[in-house]
């Protein structure tokens, strides 16, 4: 009983507060001189340091970032309650963003489908009725489907978000990233409202699909009740996974809080990637980013990774 006592207590004294720590530290770390660095890490960090391991098909990445008990104690800028695995209706917000390119990521790869269906003048939704330019699209995916049975196909996975921006005069239309399974000109043929669409088989790159993902959910302005993204259903949630320790190199030596680690990465950003291929053997480092607020001049980094490939190009299963 005592043990599960002090589990209890040692759990509640780890509690931290869900602040936005992307807004909190939003200054990139440059080439700064030692000086200023040393004047950087002279400052006294009451904070222990989190490392979120977000994984969506073959991307992987890593942000590492301040934790707090008190939202107080956490910059002016990211005062604000932001939870995990919980992408807001309003497309403006990053997070939101950065939830729909995960999904993205997990869910579909090369060969699949990438279309943008525009509107002939016949054919345009009325001025700011997202209701029937989401009923155009629901009818579309209907007829998609209806091909895909006759084929004996199962029905589609897919992801759309709706543009559309009467001030700035973009026209509706709407980017949909679907499966491959169905020839693209059938899929082209069930978009009936207009002509001028471009469709064509998604390849990644370094990033998987990431700018892909980022160009369909690019709009700003949209009105807070607004969503304008749209999912099927039972597709893969991106994993992610919070720890606050980690060894030198995987499986070898003893855990050491995250925060013993970020100094060195920070003074020397050409190490982060040294740092994160011991940790994740099985991925390639791809780009990392160091920002910062003199609030606390405290630390946030974002890298990216990149499952490994087999000889023959094909990504290795891990």
């Amino acid at each position: 009983m005592k043990k599960e006592e002090k589990r209890k207590r040692k759990k509640k004294g780890m509690q931290s507060v869900p602040y936005d720590y992307e807004a909190a530290y939003n200054k990139q770390l440059e080439q700064y001189s030692e000086w200023a660095l040393e004047n950087m890490f002279s400052h006294d960090q009451k904070a222990r340091y989190a490392l979120k391991e977000i994984k969506a098909g073959d991307q992987f990445e890593v942000e590492i970032y301040p934790q707090f008990k008190h939202m107080s104690e956490a910059p002016r800028e990211g005062q604000k309650i932001v939870r995990d695995n919980r992408a807001q209706n309003n497309l403006n917000d990053k997070n939101a963003r950065k939830f729909v390119e995960r999904k993205i990521n997990a869910n579909f790869g090369d060969g699949d489908i990438w279309m943008t269906t525009t509107y002939d003048n016949d054919h345009l939704p009325p001025d700011g009725d997202m209701d029937a330019a989401n009923k155009d699209m629901v009818n579309f995916i209907g007829r998609v489907n209806y091909q895909r049975k006759k084929r004996g196909l199962p029905k589609a996975k897919w992801i759309y978000v709706t543009e559309y921006d009467k001030n700035a005069a973009i026209r509706w239309h709407h980017h949909i990233v679907m499966d491959g399974a169905l020839d693209m000109d059938i899929v082209e043929q069930c978009w009936k409202k207009g002509r001028r669409n471009e469709v064509r088989r998604l390849k990644k790159d370094d990033n998987g699909l990431s700018g892909i993902a980022n160009y369909i959910v690019k709009q700003k302005d949209r009105l807070k009740s607004e969503k304008r993204w749209h999912c099927s259903k039972g597709l893969l949630n991106p994993d992610i996974k919070v720890v606050h320790s980690k060894q030198p190199e995987k499986g070898k030596g003893s855990y050491k809080p995250i925060g013993k680690y970020v100094d060195g990465m920070v003074k020397n950003q050409n190490t982060i990637g040294e740092v994160l291929a011991k940790w994740y053997p099985e991925y390639d480092f791809t780009n990392a980013q160091v920002y910062y607020n003199d609030f606390n001049y405290m630390f946030y980094i974002h890298a990216r990774m990149r499952k490994k490939k087999n000889t023959d190009g094909k990504e290795k299963k891990t």
